[in-house]
């Protein structure tokens, strides 16, 4: 069974080519599915996929007009130039020289496409007040600063010549040294293998540090001095020096963001709806 769109023969080859490009992210996603549900699940988006790139295709020569050969030329001229030269971008794309103009409609092809999506979208309405404050209240963990903490440590690194048990010994014994008045900088400066703003971090949020050691200062209190823990870096000892609690992000300051979110995501629709729109009309069929 071949598969035809509008007319046009489809080559099996394209549906293959799609899934492979699919397969990986799609493998990972459906992991929990069966192998030949996901298998068929696998082919038949490809076939969505090639079908609606096809009826785009097909649109964009129906309702775009001709490229003018300048701008063809002048693009293909840009992507030799951009290769390092005519010899490295024929052989990157695998055609000889003498198929210029079999690249060229390539290319006027892809510009007419372009234009095409470009022209859907530019009809995609800009988001509403309403729109942009309801996006931004469903998402208010995105544009908020999360809480942060200023930390110092000392830390000696574990090398392969060291003996670890001596080396957590003698962080043990600075440990010991540290009171409520003892200046933890001073330490620092003189034990601490980091030795620099008296091991001061500055401020930072989660994520931005090794998990082991943000396990321990983001559980901590102002002022508070940690025992000796480790990590994949060595031995350490922590203060926690300060702390900023999450504070949203004002609408106003993340707003071209949202727009800008919420326009593609309206550029996306309107892309989505033409394509139906081809598809409820198109004569689709396997002969």
């Amino acid at each position: 069974m071949t598969l035809y769109v509008n007319g046009e023969e489809v080559d099996p080859q394209r549906i293959t080519e799609e899934a492979d490009k699919l397969r990986p992210q799609h493998d990972a996603t459906f992991a929990d599915m069966p192998e030949d549900e996901r298998e068929q699940q696998l082919i038949n988006w490809s076939r969505e996929n090639v079908i609606e790139a096809i009826l785009l295709r097909q649109a964009a020569l129906r309702d775009i007009g001709p490229i003018d050969e300048a701008t063809v030329e002048a693009t293909l001229n840009q992507m030799i130039e951009q290769s390092g030269g005519a010899e490295q971008f024929y052989g990157r794309m695998g055609l000889a020289a003498d198929q210029r103009g079999r690249i060229k409609e390539g290319i006027a092809e892809r510009i007419r496409l372009e234009r095409l999506i470009q022209k859907i979208s530019d009809k995609a309405p800009e988001p509403t007040e309403k729109e942009i404050r309801r996006y931004y209240e469903k998402h208010a963990e995105r544009f908020t600063i999360p809480e942060m903490v200023r930390a110092a440590h000392i830390v000696k690194h574990v090398k392969p010549i060291d003996d670890p048990d001596q080396l957590k010994s003698e962080m043990d014994a600075i440990r010991s040294q540290i009171g409520d008045n003892t200046d933890f900088g001073a330490l620092a400066g003189k034990h601490s293998e980091c030795p620099e703003n008296g091991g001061d971090l500055g401020f930072f949020a989660r994520g931005q540090m090794v998990q082991e050691f943000e396990n321990v200062v983001f559980d901590m209190k102002v002022g508070q001095v940690s025992g000796v823990f480790q990590t994949e870096f060595g031995y350490h000892i922590a203060k926690v020096l300060d702390r900023k609690p999450p504070v949203p992000c004002p609408i106003d300051e993340v707003r071209p963001v949202v727009v800008r979110e919420l326009s593609e995501a309206a550029r996306q629709k309107a892309v989505e709806k033409f394509v139906d729109a081809e598809k409820e009309k198109a004569v689709i069929e396997e002969k």
